[in-house]
């Protein structure tokens, strides 16, 4: 993708109270690199890269190999994989997540909450990635 690094920035958010999450997004020449943060404290908690690939099912189809590191005592990586994973799938991109996002004594429904969020705020990268990608090649 052609333009200066700051043509290919750009931050996306959901805005739902307590559950809400930002993204940081940078396009580089070799791939995407995302910060998702959010909750009551943004942080730095996990790390996901997904390389695209070939499925291995023979479909055709692009999957890709994902490798997570977690800083002591963090629980990111579940939403860090997640955003990692599809937007590398549906761009044929190496995708790099870095995940911080924090709910005081999260219920199992809350977390259930962040993770569809996160689930939104990936279709929305995906979709603003798109609409860069086809105005780069005009």
């Amino acid at each position: 993708m052609k333009g200066s690094i700051e043509e290919r920035t750009f931050i996306e958010s959901i805005s739902d109270g307590r559950y809400s999450l930002q993204a940081v997004i940078t396009v580089t020449m070799s791939g995407i690199n995302i910060y998702l943060g959010g909750g009551e404290r943004d942080h730095i908690g996990s790390i996901a890269v997904s390389i695209p690939r070939e499925s291995l099912t023979g479909s055709g189809k692009i999957s890709c190999t994902t490798s997570i590191f977690n800083l002591l005592s963090h629980k990111d990586g579940d939403i860090a994989i997640i955003a990692s994973e599809e937007v590398c799938k549906r761009t044929n991109q190496v995708t790099v997540v870095c995940a911080g996002i924090h709910v005081d004594n999260a219920t199992p429904d809350e977390l259930r909450r962040l993770e569809k969020n996160a689930r939104s705020l990936t279709n929305t990268i995906v979709t603003k990635y798109k609409k860069l990608e086809n105005n780069n090649e005009k």
